[in-house]
């Protein structure tokens, strides 16, 4: 029998208290954790670690794009209800992914490796750690993508609470490491980039031995399907070139930073780099849950549920976000007094513009998710693609006239604006999206709703002095005016009970327990 919509937000419900719940943990072990790291590796050995993870990153986040390749066709398999096709796409998508290791391990060890030893700015005496951390940073980025798969099946079977708690297990061993490089007599920088290889080699062996004892598909010999693997490599290839686009800016303006500024400013970068992976979790959790309805909805062909819900991704998305951001973009200042003994020059400002920068970025993740589910995604990655690159050069010939670093993120704020004007433009063209409908009905009313919390908020400053009864005071009155003016104004019936349903879900749990 098939399920009701009701039912389907309902577990879309179940999965985003599951994951907020990992969240949570993973934030006060997350910022404990990088507050250790700082202080035991110092400024100079954190920046460089930043700096050649650089080097790495534009590969090592593949396995994020590569994911959401896979998870798309076994989604949309599931959606179909095809088990046999299920396993092809599996099979197929572990094959690839050897393949594309390979030919990253080429790069790094050639290019990256000369771009380390003749290009990056490393302190005196530490360019041999730096090369350790290169080589370890390559390993991690192989099990990263060998691991792909087996994360995206969770997610596609939407077993969000297997995918919580190993996510768990991966935060407290990062503890553990901190720890250990506390009391450890070697070299730090390299000690650290080795204990991080073992933790990714722990958590792989969890993810791949939870798939092999749950989900048929994965059991078995590995057969490649050619019909699957064209079209997976087709989609892959767009999405990667979309992406490493995306990757190519980000680890390129760290070099860019590291040649023009030092590894001090690429400590600074990495500070809000950690801010960054805190506060993307408040969006990601919940569209971790949304997404896998999203595509199996398109599969079915229920169009009207698959717009009903992009609209309720970004207005959830976009509130959880904006309600996060702005008290820490108006207290920056103080939270990171708080967090950590030291906070790096220019790392206040960093933050407060990469935050912006995120809130564009995600929440309008779900148009984004739609054109993924529908596969025709080659002119829109060519577009956004050709747009990063841009953006790119862009930086690099502000800095190279002499503008300050900061003007990198700013960069980043047209850019993610940008983009998201392209990726409505293509739901409307490509799937008839209701755009006008969505521009009055979902973005105007979020945009107000914010200027005013905003506002509201920035008004307590004027009246206090920093302290922490301020800082309780601004995210008081920012989410409680958001989430009062967003239930009046932003939420449709049918949203306000998808968080009714979440709430007494969370009550229900708490009274049984």
């Amino acid at each position: 029998m098939a399920e009701t919509n009701y039912e389907k937000n309902k577990r879309i419900a179940g999965n985003t208290i599951m994951l907020f719940f990992r969240m949570f943990l993973m934030i006060f072990i997350g910022l404990f954790t990088s507050r250790i790291i700082l202080q035991t590796l110092g400024e100079a050995d954190y920046g460089t670690f930043n700096a050649v993870g650089g080097v790495i990153a534009f590969c090592s986040l593949m396995s994020g794009a590569v994911s959401a390749a896979i998870m798309r066709f076994l989604t949309f398999s599931l959606g179909e209800g095809d088990p046999d096709n299920v396993h092809r796409v599996f099979s197929s998508s572990v094959i690839l992914q050897l393949f594309l290791c390979l030919l990253i391990g080429v790069l790094v060890e050639t290019a990256g490796l000369w771009w380390l030893n003749n290009r990056m700015v490393i302190p005196p005496g530490r360019l041999g750690a730096a090369r350790w951390v290169l080589h370890c940073s390559l390993a991690i980025m192989a099990v990263n993508l060998l691991s792909a798969p087996y994360n995206a099946v969770i997610v596609a079977h939407e077993k969000m609470s297997a995918f919580a708690f190993i996510s768990i297990l991966e935060a407290l061993l990062k503890l553990l490491v901190a720890i250990s490089l506390m009391v450890s007599s070697f070299d730090k920088l390299k000690t650290y980039a080795m204990l991080m290889l073992m933790v990714s080699l722990i958590v792989r062996f969890t993810y791949s031995s939870y798939c092999v004892r749950h989900f048929p598909e994965v059991r078995g010999r590995l057969v490649f399907d050619r019909k699957v693997a064209k079209d997976m490599s087709g989609f892959i290839g767009w999405n990667f070139f979309s992406t490493s686009a995306t990757v190519f800016v980000g680890s390129g303006v760290n070099l860019l930073v590291n040649k023009y500024f030092g590894v001090l400013v690429n400590a600074a970068r990495g500070v809000t780099g950690q801010v960054e992976a805190t506060v993307r979790p408040f969006a990601l959790n919940f569209l971790s849950a949304l997404n896998p309805q999203l595509t199996k909805s398109y599969a079915e062909g229920n169009k009207e549920y698959t717009f009903d819900l992009v609209r309720k991704g970004v207005k959830i998305a976009s509130l959880m976000l904006i309600a996060l951001a702005v008290p820490i973009i108006i207290e920056c200042d103080y939270l990171l007094g708080l967090w950590l003994k030291d906070v790096p020059e220019y790392t206040v400002m960093f933050v407060r513009i990469a935050l912006v920068c995120i809130v564009v970025d995600l929440g309008l993740n779900s148009p984004r998710q739609l054109i993924i589910s529908s596969g025709k995604i080659k002119a829109y990655c060519l577009v956004v693609g050709l747009i990063r690159i841009s953006s790119f050069l862009a930086i690099w010939i502000l800095f190279e006239k002499g503008f300050p670093p900061q003007v990198s993120y700013w960069v980043m704020v047209i850019l993610e604006t940008i983009v998201a004007v392209v990726c409505l433009a293509f739901c409307k063209v490509q799937e008839g999206f209701p755009l006008k409908d969505f521009l009055l009905g979902v973005l105007l009313p979020i945009i107000a709703v914010t200027l005013v919390a905003s506002c509201s908020a920035f008004l307590v400053t004027e009246v206090m002095d920093s302290s922490f009864l301020r800082l309780v005071l601004v995210t008081l009155t920012s989410t409680g005016i958001l989430g009062g003016l967003s239930y009046l104004f932003v939420l449709t019936e049918g949203e306000k009970s998808f968080i009714m349903d979440a709430v007494l879900k969370v009550i229900g749990k708490a009274h049984d327990h």
